[in-house]
C-alpha cells in the first residue's frame, strides 16, 4: 500500500471519528434543555413542596378515560381515591359499573386487585404502574432540585434517581404545574399534560409514552 492510499486511509478514519464525537456533543447538548439553567439542590423530603396536589388529594377524583393501547381502544371511569399516606385506590369501570381493572399502588408498587384478562399481563401492568407513579409522585428519588428558566416563565422540579429523571415544570405565572415528564439517559419517555385546573386539581390530563403505541386523555368530573 503506498503512502497516498495510507494517507487517505487515516484521515478518513480522522473525519469519521470527529465526526461521530462532533454528533455525540449535538445530541447531548440539545437532549439536555436545563443544562445552562441555576439549579438548586434540596432533600427528597421537601417533595411536597411541588405545588400539585393531584397526589394530595383527599377526594375520590372521578375522570373520564379515553386509553389508546396499540390496537386497544378502552373508554370508561377512571377512580382514584387516597386511602393512606403513599397509598391508592386506582380502579376503570365501563360507564354501566363493570370493572376493567381494580389496583392498589403501594409506596409505588402497584398491587393487582381485579384485572381483565386482556391488560393481565405483566408489561400492561409495569406500564400502568410507571404510569400512576408519575402522576401520583410515587417514584423513589434519591434529590430533587430546582430549576430556574426565566425566559420561558417556568420552575422545574427535577426528581432524580441515577439516570432516571421526573420533571413536574410548573408555570411561574399561573403556579401550576403544566408538564410532566420522564427520562431516562435524557431520552423522554413519557410526556403528561396538565390542563384546566379545578381547586388545584387539573381538569384535564393528557398521557402519551414515546417508545410505545400508548395514550391516555382524562377528564374531570368529579
Amino acid at each position: 500500500m503506498n503512502f497516498k492510499v495510507r494517507q487517505l486511509i487515516n484521515d478518513s478514519k480522522f473525519i469519521i471519528r470527529y465526526s461521530i464525537l462532533f454528533l455525540f456533543l449535538l445530541i447531548s447538548s440539545c437532549s439536555n434543555p436545563y443544562k445552562n439553567l441555576s439549579k438548586t439542590e434540596y432533600s427528597a423530603d421537601n417533595i411536597k413542596q411541588i405545588p400539585y396536589a393531584l397526589p394530595f388529594s383527599e377526594k375520590t377524583l372521578i375522570y373520564k378515560a379515553d386509553i389508546s393501547f396499540y390496537k386497544n381502544d378502552i373508554s370508561g371511569l377512571l377512580i382514584m381515591k387516597k386511602i393512606d399516606n403513599n397509598i391508592y385506590r386506582i380502579a376503570l369501570t365501563t360507564q354501566f359499573g363493570l370493572k376493567i381493572f381494580d389496583f392498589e399502588l403501594n409506596h409505588g408498587t402497584l398491587n393487582v386487585k381485579y384485572c381483565a384478562e386482556y391488560l393481565d399481563k405483566k408489561v400492561i401492568i409495569n406500564t400502568f404502574q410507571n404510569d400512576f407513579n408519575l402522576l401520583l409522585i410515587q417514584n423513589q428519588v434519591k434529590n430533587i432540585f430546582i430549576i430556574e428558566n426565566p425566559e420561558r416563565n417556568q420552575k422545574i422540579w427535577q426528581l432524580e434517581s441515577g439516570k432516571l429523571n421526573y420533571n413536574y415544570i410548573q408555570n411561574t405565572d399561573s403556579e401550576k404545574i403544566e408538564n410532566i415528564s420522564f427520562k431516562k439517559r435524557n431520552s423522554e419517555k413519557i410526556s403528561v399534560g396538565l390542563y384546566n385546573y379545578q381547586d388545584n386539581i387539573p381538569g384535564n390530563i393528557t398521557l402519551e409514552h414515546h417508545n410505545i403505541k400508548l395514550k391516555m386523555n382524562l377528564k374531570l368530573i368529579q
